[in-house]
């Protein structure tokens, strides 16, 4: 999807300014005043406090955010509980980072939240981190605040550091669904940071722009790896980036509105074919079981991309808990993905 006509007029202004001399070596802990639009956004979004010097800093995207947030905080043999399914890279991550996952299933018969009671003892006894992702790549399933109590708790418990992602907190495609940020909780800022990236909001993953935000001693020590490994984010996109964040909703809700009608689309696909899914309240994508005749997830891919030629994600690429499933990404228009649901419909392999 195209960015919003106001993003890219942000960024053209942001490479035109003479003022500023944008095409240089950026700050390692990032322009003032993109950190500074970082706290007002929470704090109009969330009605969270943060501040601008030491609780927030510029990524060049939430994944390099990440992954030298376990390069800070995960030595070899540290446990890290991962919410499973899970966003790929988080895998990854940990790996690189030398350290021990522990997939936490996320299930349908509890709403694709974790049960926490079920990580053993002695896995938690060893655990740095726990990470959470809500809304949820790649279920869809979103937060309730009594889940994020629960996890507050669990890691107060266990002394852990909370790892939320939002990526997908302002792609809400039910009006009735608004996402919380795990700040909001009182208390959490004591252990627990929050990534956010512009790549799906405002639809420009290539530009590589997110942040990171909360707890002060956790972001200095990732600014420590950042200091050593890159220059940070590129100071027209900051710039650009600022404007970008206090212009609100407005530049989102169209946004919303094209994945809503894509989503539907999906859904009515899926309904013929008995394929069953839960309607995402968030995210852009729809998380659909496999049907029963096909051993693995992998195996149901790639026999409707042989058939038919349109492509799932096999539920096992996102971890263990995610075999059984297909990820189906709403990034093609709608009359594409009605003429793949009914490819598959007429192939008779479902």
């Amino acid at each position: 999807m195209r960015p919003h006509p106001k993003v890219i007029e942000e960024f053209k202004a942001a490479l035109d300014d003479t003022e500023h001399q944008n095409h240089r070596y950026p700050p390692f802990h990032g322009l003032p005043e993109f950190r500074e639009a970082i706290s007002r956004w929470y704090k109009t979004r969330f009605g969270v406090d943060i501040d601008p010097k030491t609780e927030a800093l510029p990524l060049i995207g939430s994944k390099e955010g990440i992954a030298k947030f376990f390069l800070a905080y995960l030595d070899e043999g540290d446990v890290a509980l991962i919410t499973s399914p899970c966003y790929p890279a988080y895998i990854g991550a940990v790996a690189v980072a030398g350290g021990t996952l522990h997939e936490v299933e996320l299930s349908p018969a509890n709403d694709f939240h974790p049960d926490l009671d079920s990580i053993p003892a002695e896995v938690a006894a060893k655990a740095e981190v726990l990470l959470i992702n809500y809304p949820n790549n790649p279920t869809g399933a979103v937060e309730t605040r009594r889940l994020y109590e629960n996890v507050l708790s669990f890691a107060a418990e266990h002394d852990l550091i909370v790892v939320s992602d939002i990526a997908y907190a302002d792609l809400s495609l039910d009006p009735g669904y608004r996402a919380m940020s795990f700040l909001e909780l009182e208390g959490a800022k004591e252990r627990a940071i929050e990534f956010y990236s512009f790549s799906k909001t405002y639809s420009v993953p290539g530009w590589r722009l997110g942040f990171v935000a909360g707890n002060a001693d956790v972001v200095k020590n990732i600014l420590s790896i950042k200091t050593n490994m890159d220059f940070g984010v590129f100071m027209a996109m900051q710039r650009a980036g600022a404007r970008v964040l206090d212009a609100g909703d407005d530049l989102i809700r169209p946004t919303r509105e094209t994945y809503r009608k894509r989503r539907d689309a999906v859904m009515a696909g899926l309904e013929p074919l008995g394929m069953k899914a839960a309607e995402p309240k968030a995210t852009i994508y729809v998380w659909a079981s496999i049907p029963g005749s096909y051993r693995s997830s992998m195996e149901f891919a790639e026999r409707v991309l042989t058939a038919t030629g349109v492509v799932f994600a096999p539920g096992r690429g996102f971890g263990t808990y995610g075999e059984g499933f297909v990820r189906i990404s709403l990034i093609e228009e709608e009359a594409r993905i009605a003429e793949a649901m009914d490819r598959i419909a007429s192939s008779g392999i479902v």
